[in-house]
């Protein structure tokens, strides 16, 4: 007890802030775990965390200094086993990160892709193929993404007009891009419950209007009746855009830099 007490009397504010933001890290650590659907690993992790917590402080109180020696090692396997049991999980967080405001404004992005949905949305529009393409900004859309078919790959115009092809196995749906890449296609989105729409409003209108409710994605849509694109965006919908009126549109509420001699797409 009298080095228990001496250990309590010499804690500084420095040891009660490092112990702080050790909790807040492991806080936030298990945070990001919480949803995982490995949910058996994750706790066999945090059971064998606890139990080398309790043998190393056993080990240090009882001055078992090899035993002390072996487990300050073995933090070290702990992390590395759970990057590579984790490893999904800390890759979303990684891209939730990437799509904060502050960091999007430090690192503009090439505009190449924007001028591929450009491409395919023009094409799509004068053939009057329906499409619906969901692209991501700060509001992650993994749980929508999740609904459909997975995909990660880049953006070209070849692809999009692939998957948006009457008959195809995925034209049903919604593509969402994320970071420059297509993550996936034929997404269910949210239908948006306002009654004072058009008549002529479709599915995906709807869904459009939906999601653009509920995050901050930017939606485009083709008519496949009428070949109209439009956008939406805050709950909003603005229709009748032209292939360089939606390329101006983009770049700027993507915050990309466009290729200053890239004609419009015909």
């Amino acid at each position: 007890m009298p080095l228990l007490w001496g250990l309590i009397r010499s804690i500084s504010v420095a040891d009660v802030l490092d112990i702080a933001l050790v909790t807040a890290l492991f806080y936030a650590l298990f945070r990001l775990l919480r949803a995982s659907r490995s949910s058996v690993a994750l706790e066999g992790m945090l059971t064998l965390l606890l139990l080398s917590f309790f043998i190393f402080f056993i080990a240090r109180f009882l001055h078992l200094n090899a035993l002390r020696l072996v487990f300050e090692r073995f933090w070290i396997v702990l992390v590395l086993a759970a990057l590579i049991m984790f490893q999904n999980e800390f890759k979303r967080a990684l891209v939730d990160l990437g799509q904060l405001r502050i960091l999007r404004a430090l690192f503009q992005h090439s505009g190449r892709y924007v001028d591929e949905i450009v491409t395919s949305m023009q094409t799509m529009s004068t053939r009057h193929i329906g499409a619906l393409i969901a692209i991501e900004r700060r509001n992650p859309l993994r749980s929508y993404a999740e609904t459909g078919t997975p995909i990660d790959s880049v953006v070209t115009s070849e692809l999009l007009r692939t998957i948006f092809t009457p008959h195809s196995p995925l034209h049903d749906g919604a593509v969402v891009i994320r970071n420059e890449r297509v993550v996936a296609a034929a997404c269910i989105l949210p239908l948006t419950s306002d009654p004072a729409l058009p008549t002529d409003f479709g599915t995906r209108h709807r869904a459009a209007l939906g999601l653009s409710e509920e995050t901050d994605a930017l939606v485009l849509v083709v008519s496949e009746e009428t070949g109209i694109i439009s956008v939406a965006i805050g709950g909003r919908l603005e229709r009748n855009f032209s292939a360089e009126d939606l390329r101006r549109r983009l770049l700027e509420e993507l915050h990309v830099e466009g290729e200053e001699e890239t004609e419009a797409p015909e």
